[in-house]
């Protein structure tokens, strides 16, 4: 079926007239929570993996956010050349003159703004009318304690060729200063860019702009991210090497790594009767954004036990929730739900 919205009651409502379920597999969503525990007492609650895991990678993200001035100066404590060289690209809080960039500025003064509405008792739809700002922009503002926390990914700019730069250095070194050879080679080693990349690279080489190896770069808090929840065994040995960079750095990081680590053994082995013991775990350590997804666990109890217990999942779901998403674009200001609903249930 098709409902008409994602409000707890439609969703009560289906399933009062379908009695026979005994199995409701959810997202964390609470409307659908309240609308099976109502409708449907005699189902049990199943919280999907996948979205449990989602939810503790957005935790991971906050946490590394929060810490990663840690990672930064770590980072530059161990690939911090000998003599210092005149930098030649601008550092991610100037322009290419050397002055603030504009678009930190705005992120400070917003985040100022924003707050000092707040502590006047503003709401965030209030303050998104006063300051003409989107509300989930301001909600963001709000979250956020330091205002350095959105600055991270503002000022952390990577190329695509950051990661090819110390091989062209050494291949220059070496004597081989063709640019197009030099770009054949680094395409084999998976380099996605442009040959004019390579050309201006090897072009401040032999200019004598850059006269010692690069630094490999700073890893984007994304890539730390995807480095901690990913695998050990699937780690590739540069990303290992940043991951063990990583958590030498900063002890709570370190922490997160053990606790995502913990938490993907109670999914794959199926042990959600030992998830609290690892929500203790989490409490000896000060890390707020995992303290919280720890504490929605506990809200939702029942239904994400059964999810780490269980072999259910909503997998089958989300793949006709991409189709669905394509039917609706497809029809977007043309159709109403009858048509949509036809579509959807007839596949077509």
């Amino acid at each position: 079926d098709v409902l008409p919205g994602r409000e707890a009651a439609p969703v009560a409502r289906w399933l009062a007239d379908h009695p026979e379920v005994q199995i409701v597999c959810r997202d964390r969503a609470s409307a659908y929570a309240e609308a099976a525990k109502q409708a449907a007492p005699q189902a049990v609650q199943v919280a999907d993996a996948w979205h449990l895991w989602n939810n503790l990678a957005k935790a991971v993200e906050k946490t590394v956010t929060g810490h990663y001035g840690c990672i930064r100066a770590a980072h530059a404590a161990v690939h911090q050349p000998a003599k210092a060289q005149p930098p030649t690209e601008p550092d991610g809080m100037l322009d290419v003159r050397g002055r603030p960039r504009r678009i930190v500025a705005t992120i400070r003064e917003r985040h100022r703004a924003v707050h000092e509405l707040l502590a006047q008792g503003r709401s965030p739809r209030g303050i998104s009318r006063d300051l003409d700002l989107d509300y989930y922009s301001v909600r963001r503002y709000a979250q956020t304690a330091n205002a350095d926390e959105l600055l991270v990914k503002v000022t952390q700019r990577r190329t695509l060729l950051d990661d090819y730069k110390p091989y062209i250095y050494q291949r220059f070194v070496q004597g081989c200063r063709n640019a197009s050879q030099r770009h054949r080679e680094v395409r084999e080693q998976g380099f996605p860019g442009d040959r004019s990349v390579v050309n201006s690279y090897v072009r401040l080489l032999k200019q004598g702009s850059i006269t010692t190896p690069p630094s490999p770069a700073l890893p984007k808090p994304r890539r730390a991210l995807r480095w901690i929840m990913t695998r050990p065994e699937h780690l590739r040995p540069e990303e290992a090497v940043g991951l063990k960079e990583v958590r030498e750095a900063c002890p709570e990081l370190n922490a997160t790594v053990e606790h995502v680590r913990g938490f993907g053994s109670l999914m794959r082995e199926r042990r959600g009767e030992d998830l609290e013991g690892w929500i203790d775990q989490v409490g000896t350590h000060d890390l707020p954004a995992l303290q919280q997804f720890a504490g929605g666990l506990l809200r939702d109890w029942d239904a994400v036990v059964a999810g780490l217990s269980s072999t259910w999942s909503s997998g089958q779901v989300e793949g006709q929730v991409t189709r669905v998403k394509l039917l609706k674009r497809a029809g977007y200001g043309r159709a109403k739900l009858d048509l949509l609903r036809t579509r959807i249930l007839l596949r077509n």
